[in-house]
């Protein structure tokens, strides 16, 4: 069985949960999958299952819990559970969902009998790179940023304009807690290892798992999927994933050339780009190369490019093209003008037939197009207080076209 446009049925609640949001050692919420935690316009809350007393309870516990059990029944049974919003609202607007893009067959003996075997961690907020999509909550180098931003009076200004920036994010210790050790003693029952951060492999306790996972001999057995920013992959860590029985990551990258130097700073993209050619080219197993781009208005111009640039490895690519989240922020592309996103649409559709599953980013510009908000003031809300904070300007980095319309040209 598998998840299409006519069923509700979905396949991580019958094998995967999320750990990722810890108030210090003590878990607040779990998904099984990390896309639950989203916020909505209509939905702010994150512990969208409701399950208590999470902090006492094992993965296993909490994927046996009774609402995992009703959220499985509902999603055999054509019930479109509430805390599953996120994916009801893509697929309310043309697109393909969370659910839908797994694209994974499930057995009916998995069916029939749920067995957790995948776990998707977050261990910290420890992250070398300070991207302009993400949040102190996310990436700790962020809060030099908050620094600058505070000292400048112009937290309030960023802060309504992302409507996502957490400027006091909570102090996080995953391996302190009780799923923290249940994994450690079980690295047989996980099978399936996902992580993301901060950075997977910029922190400490990532690797520490990783080498838990070489000891207990179980790595030959277990699949890795990390989404990281790359930059960190060197020959050491290449070393240690050959030991894994196959390494699926998905490297973020949101952006070709100085647009990804401007949105991933302080990454530079020539750098990036012959890091992950080296992990091709050594790492074993490797059959698909997955790439992330988060789809936001200061990139969707020159995204013909970064798709020009995944088809240039001489291996097989995918490319997961994500809306910027929320909705709400200023950087949505939904504030571009239509003429802009009309000419972004263009680019893309000349190279689509070399290009990698581009039905969503058209249907993500078609929908803006036709629920333009155009709006200037709220992107450069969003925009220059992080210009002024690193010393950079748009213009030096964006689409000509782009900035002529930032500067009201």
């Amino acid at each position: 069985m598998k998840s299409t446009k006519d069923n509700t049925f979905c396949s991580y609640p019958f094998r995967e949960l999320a750990v990722k949001m810890y108030d210090k050692d003590k878990l607040e919420a779990a998904w099984p999958c990390c896309m639950m935690g989203n916020r909505t316009k209509a939905n702010h809350v994150t512990n969208k299952l409701g399950i208590q007393n999470l902090e006492t309870l094992t993965p296993e516990e909490i994927f046996n819990h009774p609402r995992m059990d009703q959220l499985r029944k509902n999603s055999k049974y054509g019930i479109k559970d509430p805390a599953c919003v996120v994916c009801w609202d893509q697929e309310s607007a043309g697109l393909t969902s969370f659910r839908q893009f797994s694209d994974e067959i499930i057995t009916q003996e998995e069916i029939d009998t749920p067995t957790l075997t995948t776990l998707d961690i977050t261990t910290s907020s420890v992250c070398n790179l300070r991207c302009r999509m993400c949040s102190p909550a996310t990436s700790n180098s962020l809060m030099e940023d908050q620094k600058y931003f505070k000292e400048h009076n112009l937290d309030d200004r960023y802060t309504k304009a992302s409507q996502y920036w957490v400027s006091k994010p909570v102090p996080m210790r995953m391996t302190e807690s009780v799923q923290w050790d249940w994994l450690m003693n079980n690295t047989d029952k996980i099978t399936l290892l996902k992580a993301s951060g901060g950075e997977p492999f910029y922190d400490g306790k990532v690797i520490k798992l990783i080498d838990r996972y070489i000891e207990t001999g179980n790595a030959k057995n277990t699949i890795l999927h990390f989404h990281t920013n790359g930059t960190v992959i060197d020959d050491s860590i290449i070393t240690k994933l050959n030991n894994f029985k196959r390494n699926e990551h998905t490297f973020s990258i949101d952006g070709y050339g100085p647009t990804y130097d401007y949105i991933r700073y302080p990454a530079k993209f020539d750098e990036m780009d012959s890091i992950i050619r080296n992990y091709v080219s050594k790492i074993d197993n490797l059959f698909i190369l997955h790439l992330a781009i988060v789809v936001s208005s200061l990139n969707l111009l020159s995204i013909d490019k970064f798709i020009e640039w995944g088809n240039s490895f001489g291996h097989a690519t995918v490319v997961a093209f994500a809306e910027i989240n929320p909705r709400m922020r200023g950087t949505h592309i939904s504030r571009l003008p239509v003429h802009l996103l009309e000419i972004a649409k263009e680019r893309i559709l000349k190279i689509a037939a070399s290009s990698m599953h581009v039905e969503n980013l058209i249907t993500m510009i078609d929908n803006a197009i036709l629920n333009n908000q155009e709006d200037r003031q709220r992107m450069l809300d969003e925009v220059e207080p992080f210009d002024l904070s690193r010393n950079q300007h748009y213009s030096d980095f964006l689409d000509p076209d782009l900035t002529k319309w930032l500067k009201n040209e």
